[in-house]
Order: structure tokens, then sequence, then C-alpha cells
């Protein structure tokens, strides 16, 4: 089956990624073996969200069966320890909380007219806006986000996402994204990068963790309580946001790319973001 550009871009980071940890751990990655499958999984379990480790262990398999081998991802053992990494980070996703559109302003309200102010609040905007994962935030490169008549049309590996201009100045996604990328001089490459103290801002793209520490800052500086927050928080603010609003949950689907409806009816069965897993 042919995959579309975006996919095979991911299989191929994520594959890359999978390759550099085999050879920092002495593992071989063609062919990799169940254990060396397990072994990965549980290492990343402690730092990448579990809808990160589903799409590694795809390019895992893809590259497999690219290569005419059969994937070792299939196994028992390897189900198992995919069920260990949902069941580690259960805690931490009871703990994120959804940011509602008050404290979205407060957030961006309070952050700096700074480099990294800039970076955050675009960081923050853009990802609630399109109800970004942290992983698919961080990714984002210049030419995924291009802004129109409308507001901005983010590409992201489920398709494309519409973001509308925001109603106030300090909640709109497009004015964020033109500060920062004008501010930063960001022409091409990753669109969210570091920044260090003195402002300047280097080339490389922020990690996935990221996020989190971002959302919590911009917590911080709002005076809302830090632990509340992760960088799930974005997405699952939107989420409840657009529940909140009376939007359809075909609509609501259509901007997060969930598959299923059972996701979008929790929501609007607790009006406080029951995705505790985040399974899209």
């Amino acid at each position: 089956m042919a995959l579309a550009p975006r996919t095979r871009e991911a299989y191929r980071s994520d594959w890359t990624c999978f390759v550099r940890w085999c050879t920092t751990h002495g593992y071989h990655a063609l062919p990799a073996d169940p254990p060396t499958v397990v072994a990965y999984v549980d290492d990343l379990a402690a730092r990448r969200r579990v809808a990160t480790l589903k799409r590694r262990l795809a390019a895992i398999r893809a590259s497999h069966l690219h290569a005419g081998l059969p994937s070792p991802t299939g196994t028992p053992a390897v189900t198992a320890a995919m069920a260990r990494a949902r069941w580690r980070q259960r805690d931490d996703a009871d703990r994120t909380a959804p940011i509602t559109v008050a404290e979205l302003r407060a957030m961006s309200s309070a952050l700096p007219r700074t480099m990294g102010g800039l970076r955050d609040r675009a960081a923050i905007l853009v990802g609630y806006g399109a109800a970004l994962r942290p992983g698919e935030i961080v990714g984002l490169q210049v030419p995924d986000i291009t802004v129109g008549s409308t507001g901005l049309r983010v590409a992201t590996a489920r398709g494309a996402v519409r973001v509308p201009f925001g109603s106030e100045r300090v909640l709109c996604s497009v004015t964020a994204f033109e500060e920062w990328t004008r501010a930063a001089g960001i022409l091409e490459g990753p669109v969210l990068r570091a920044v260090d103290r003195c402002g300047r801002v280097g080339t490389t793209a922020l990690g996935e963790k990221a996020i989190g520490r971002i959302v919590r800052r911009a917590a911080v500086g709002a005076g809302l309580p830090p632990e509340r927050f992760t960088g799930l928080s974005l997405r699952r603010g939107m989420v409840t946001a657009a529940v909140e609003a009376g939007s359809s949950r075909r609509m609501i689907m259509g901007q997060t790319g969930h598959r299923s409806e059972r996701v979008v009816r929790d929501y609007v069965a607790t009006g406080s973001g029951a995705d505790h897993t985040d399974r899209s």
C-alpha cells in the first residue's frame, strides 16, 4: 500500500531514532528481534507518550516489511511492553487538566515580549488552536504553516488543520506565529527552536518534553498551579472548549484527527477532558 509523503517522512524519522538507539545500546536494528523492541519500548516509556511509542513501532514494522523481513513488533512480549507503558503513564495522564479559554488568555498575557516569550506564546496558541500533541508541535516546519485570509493552515500527518484568527490579539494563533517567526528571522526549518539566555535563537527543533515545560512556565506566570498541566493540556483544552461551544463531534474529530466518536463522547460527558491516554 502506498504511503502519503508525510507518513513516509514520519516513518523515516522514527526509524532513524530507533537505529540510533540500537547503535547506542549495542543492538541490531535490522533485523531487530522482539527482546530488542521490548527494551526500546521500556526505555522510551519513561520519556515519551504512548502515542509516540505506537508510531515508532509502526515505523519499525514498516522498515522490516519493506526489507522483506518479518516484523518483530507483533509479538506478545512487545504487546506486554506497550501495556506496561500505558500503565506507567496512567497517573501522568490523570493529572493532565485541559486549559480553559480563560486560563489560555491568562497564560498568553503573562508571557513576556522577549524572544523566549514570543516563542512560548506561538507554541501555546498554535498547539491549542490546532489541537496538536506535543510531538506534533515541536515537529512543525516552516512550510507546514501557511497564513491565509481565514487564519492558519497547519499541515500535520493526519491532514491539514485550519485555525481561525483569534477573537482577541492575546488569543490569536496567527499573530503569535507571525510575531515569533518575524522576530526570530525564521524562514525555513523548524518553527520552534531553543532560545538562550541572551535571546539568541538556535537552529534545531525543540524536544517533545519542552512543550510541557513551556505550558507549566506560562501557568506559573499566570498564577496558575503548574502541576495541573502537561503538554497535552493544549490539545485537551481545545477539545473541551469546542464541546462547551456546542461544536459537533464530527467537527471536533476533523480538527483533532480522532478516529472514534467515543473519545469525543467522553469529553461531552465529563466536560473535563477524558481522553486520558490520547489513544488517537
